[in-house]
């Protein structure tokens, strides 16, 4: 491999780098309060490494509700079943298994810390489950009235609003004689974005909910949405009433399996969770969020007939997709190219692909459920209205084409003494196969480690799959995966991950089978309570085209390098401080990438009033886009932002929320970018003619 390039000689840039460095050390010796942050930091990681590895705007707003319902609704951790204790996200099979014989040999466990007795459990697993257990006596977030959900259920109200201040290329005013040549230069509303949410819950049993989002540049109230919002999503759920585990009417998400089969909702592959590569969930649940396409829509429910559970679903809906011809009569589409992902309707020719394909989805999942084993059986069938006929390129030969197939699939899930196997195995009828198999095992109190072996075959037709990939889709890929987790010494944690794949069929821009891998090393050492330190490394080779003589192509390797120090620590009960320093580098043939990323993070919690402040200072530098880094940035409530720094310049942001009272919360966020490099940001009708972008948001909440 060729050697990095070193950093340019920029005194600048190497005193900000030993001024960050020093400051941080000086600084973390005076550690002295803890405050507990750990399961935020997790979440923070995932989202993270989720959106570093997809260009798709992602929504965590599943995740997060499952979170707040556990933590308004905690677990009796001594008498809890295995499926409730397998809500706690952050317990592998294994420490769930360890638990309950920890339980049974030695009776109820008394506090908290005596979590850490148990085997394979440690400090850190134990703090982490403070929010979502109790042990002795009755939950006492229960109420007392369980026949009257309408009197003492919690009723949500979110309202949001969002611009980008700078005025871009899709709002700019042009003669009619312009627009007329190319009407999709010009967006048909506003730059704001719109959300209102409303929400009622009493406890697991009934909920039910409206969302409605408008994406900035769709019109509001006007043109095609006469009725105000661009995209509108509910539901009614009911929960364990006698043998109907859940039912919905509206809008859902099934998830089954390890998500060959069937997985429609958002999916964590690699990340620094090195062992939880594994997924757990067997449900269908309610859908709140706003990717306005890969969700069902209809009716579906799960019946618990003991050890045996049948889940039913049917779903009719209308999808986005680019359409090759229409019917001049019914001015239905004939024949349809690709299914439009993001949802965003804001040019003529984006609200022509609104809902222009109609998607029709049912099957079932027959599921037997016990304590130390899990088998299931998932199939799914998929109408649509229009044929969909791919490009003749030949990265897209065994894609799927036509309106109508299937999938059905099989998977288990079997837990031993210090481990726990699991697998699954799907199959289009006619076509491919896709086939995975896993493991995790305690191989000493210290010492973990996971693996997963997937085989999707090239012509495998992955509609509604999001099992573990290093492709974003689920087809012609094969790979190994090792990962581990061990504590060499008491406070210091090392964990690490390989993965090597190989892709048998050609794909977009690899003309020709091509293989990789990629490894990931991380050491987290917790010097007190309050203080953590983070060094990560990782590094990633593929292969991929380049032009040699036109029109000839050849396929070389591609080299991402990352590097990671981050340090995290409580000054006083009221003030964190987080600061991270991020390297990058990209190789491939003669191009030669790097950039760097410093920011400091400040949350100041002001105890006199009710008031958090949020504040990040940020210098980046990129060479290319090959080069960006993601970062997760803190935001409103069920928002999520997760940029990619790009290019050379400062970013800032500063994030306000104040619980006015127990009924009223109100966040306020100013988000700025400045670039010093650049007199242009953006590309096509989102350019924005400056160097500077500023994103304001404020968001409401009301409860009753």
């Amino acid at each position: 491999m060729k050697k990095w390039h070193c950093l340019r000689h920029n005194n600048f840039r190497i005193k900000i780098i030993l001024i960050f460095a020093i400051y941080t050390l000086t600084i973390a010796s005076a550690i002295s309060q803890k405050l507990d942050t750990q399961s935020k930091a997790m979440i923070e990681d995932l989202i993270e490494s989720a959106a570093s590895k997809s260009d798709k705007q992602l929504d965590q707003t599943s995740l997060i509700e499952q979170l707040e319902i556990l933590a308004e609704n905690p677990i009796h951790i001594n008498t809890a079943s295995r499926q409730e204790l397998e809500k706690l996200l952050v317990l592998n099979d294994f420490q769930l298994n360890s638990l309950q014989q920890y339980i049974l040999k030695n009776g109820p466990i008394l506090s908290v810390y005596e979590l850490q007795l148990v085997y394979g459990f440690d400090k850190q697993t134990a703090e982490l489950l403070i929010p979502f257990i109790y042990l002795n006596g009755k939950n006492q977030k229960e109420k007392k009235y369980i026949k009257r959900p309408l009197k003492y259920g919690k009723n949500q109200l979110f309202i949001r609003a969002q611009r980008i201040l700078e005025s871009q290329e899709g709002y700019l005013e042009y003669p009619d004689s312009i627009l007329d040549i190319n009407p999709n230069s010009r967006y048909q509303g506003s730059p704001w974005k719109y959300y209102t949410r409303y929400g009622y819950r009493y406890k697991e049993k009934l909920a039910f909910g409206l969302t409605a989002e408008k994406d900035p540049g769709e019109p509001f109230f006007k043109g095609p949405n006469q009725l105000g919002y661009d995209f509108y999503s509910g539901f009614f759920q009911i929960k364990n009433i006698w043998k109907i585990k859940t039912l919905i009417i509206g809008d859902y998400e099934p998830v089954f399996g390890q998500g060959l089969t069937l997985w429609s909702g958002l999916s964590y592959g690699k990340s620094n969770e090195v062992l939880l590569v594994e997924k757990r969930k067997n449900e269908i649940r309610k859908y709140s969020s706003t990717n306005e396409n890969e969700f069902f829509r209809g009716f579906a429910t799960t019946i618990d007939l003991g050890i045996p559970e049948i889940s039913l679903f049917v779903s009719s809906k209308k999808i986005d997709a680019n359409v090759l011809e229409w019917d001049s009569l019914s001015h239905k589409p004939l024949s349809i190219s690709s299914i439009y992902g993001p949802g965003i309707h804001g040019t003529p020719s984006q609200i022509e692909d609104k809902n222009a394909l109609d998607e029709t989805l049912y099957g079932f999942n027959f599921a037997m459920n016990k304590n130390l084993w899990h088998i299931g059986i998932t199939m799914l069938n998929y109408q649509y209205g229009a044929p969909i006929i791919k490009s003749k390129h030949l990265y897209n030969k065994y894609d799927f084409r036509g309106t109508r197939g299937s999938k059905i699939g099989a998977d288990y899930r079997l837990s031993l003494k210090k481990g726990m196997i699991y697998g699954e195995m799907s199959h289009n009828p006619g076509y491919g196969w896709a086939f995975l198999q896993g493991g995790m095992f305690q191989l000493h109190e210290l010492w973990s480690v996971s693996f997963l072996y997937r085989n999707y075959s090239k012509d495998f037709h992955p509609i509604y799959s999001n099992a573990f990939g290093e492709s974003s889709e689920n087809k012609n890929e094969t790979g190994f995966y090792f990962g581990t987790r061990f504590h060499p010494v008491r406070k210091l944690s090392i964990s690490g991950y390989i993965d090597i794949f190989s892709f048998p069929w050609l794909k977009y821009q690899v003309s020709a089978p091509s293989k990789g891998w990629e490894y990931y090393l991380q050491a987290d050492l917790t010097l007190s309570n309050d203080l953590n330190m983070q060094l990560r490394f990782q590094e990633e080779r593929k292969e991929e085209d380049i032009r040699d003589e036109l029109p000839m192509t050849k396929t070389i390797h591609k080299t991402r390098l990352k590097t990671r120090y981050q340090l995290s620590y409580t000054v006083s009960p009221s003030l964190i401080l987080r600061n991270r320093i991020e390297w990058t580098g990209f190789n491939k043939g003669d191009i030669n990438d790097q950039g760097y990323l410093i920011y400091q993070d400040v949350i100041y919690h002001i105890l006199k009033i009710p008031l958090d402040l949020t504040f990040r200072f940020a210098m980046f530098d990129t060479d290319s886009w090959d080069t960006r880094i993601y970062a997760y940035e803190n935001d409103v409530l069920y928002a999520f932002s997760v940029p990619a720094y790009y290019g050379k310049g400062i970013r800032s942001y500063l994030m306000l929320h104040s619980s006015i009272s127990s009924h009223i919360d109100l966040w306020l966020r100013l988000a700025r970018t400045a670039l010093t490099d650049e007199n242009m940001i953006g590309s096509g009708i989102n350019t924005i003619y400056g160097s500077q972008k500023t994103e304001v948001k404020a968001q409401l909440r009301l409860r009753f």
